[in-house]
């Protein structure tokens, strides 16, 4: 974990280089730029994701996530990201409903829940706090301000905080995607879909994921290596997720009925 306190102090000056997934605005949060700004909840806290089909997830959210969507990596090779599948149709999230909430008996993703805190690589070994000036989130007469005094408010510290231990989650997410990149244990795979009244198949997505198959041919050695790291479980839990591509479907079934009888 990184202990390195995050810098909310400095200029705007320093550039933001680079492209942050949901981020339409990143700025680097200063007391001198935005000390007059805040947070308030939105009506629809969720409507910036409404049109989203993926979601980035961190290891050690495998167990909740693998619960409710298919856990799938952005590539197969060692700069692989895990992504959490919350559509099927293009500009769909089949977890946020009409009125911009999200669905509460579902796990949302820390990724979310920092947003729209993030954190800034501005030096080799420093990072910086960010916000995204355009969320909807971000007023001009907030109930929580970004600062009091000059200095970050309570509210701002606690969000940083969450967002400091989900950038470490977020290192160790990487070194293990590397590892499955370098033992190539990740391949391309297909889901495929029933249509009622047919016997065949259909497909669904492609998708990558890791191929049990090859995890099974692994040594005893590196077997017992991921098991006492802890990411042995974790590659279970991805491949368990699977499954609920079949489900993601059935929940997509359900909106389209209720669209049909005028109830979404």
């Amino acid at each position: 974990m990184n202990d390195q306190k995050p810098n909310t102090q400095q200029s705007g000056a320093t550039p933001i280089t680079g492209s942050m997934f949901l981020y339409q605005q990143p700025e680097l949060l200063t007391e001198k730029d935005h000390g007059h700004l805040g947070l308030t909840p939105p009506q629809k806290p969720f409507e910036h994701v409404r049109n989203e089909r993926v979601v980035p997830l961190t290891l050690t959210e495998f167990g909740s996530a693998q619960r409710h969507f298919p856990i799938i990596f952005s590539s197969t090779d060692s700069k692989a990201v895990p992504l959490a599948v919350v559509g099927i149709s293009e500009s769909e999230n089949l977890f946020v409903d009409e009125t911009g909430e999200w669905d509460p008996m579902v796990y949302i993703p820390s990724y979310l829940r920092c947003y729209p805190f993030a954190f800034a690589r501005v030096a080799e070994d420093r990072m910086a706090a960010v916000i995204d000036r355009a969320a909807a989130s971000v007023s001009e007469n907030p109930q929580f301000p970004f600062f009091q005094g000059g200095k970050p408010t309570e509210h701002t510290d606690q969000m940083m905080q969450f967002c400091t231990q989900y950038e470490a989650e977020r290192n160790r997410t990487r070194e293990f995607c590397e590892t499955l990149g370098e033992l190539g244990l990740l391949t391309a795979q297909q889901a495929t879909h029933k249509q009622p009244g047919s016997d065949e198949a259909a497909p669904l997505a492609e998708y990558n994921s890791i191929d049990a198959r090859k995890l099974t041919d692994l040594t005893d050695d590196k077997i017992t290596e991921f098991h006492r790291n802890g990411t042995l479980s974790a590659m279970y839990l991805q491949l368990y997720s699977i499954e609920n591509w079949r489900h993601l479907m059935a929940r997509r079934v359900r909106r389209e009925m209720r669209t049909s009888n005028g109830s979404a």
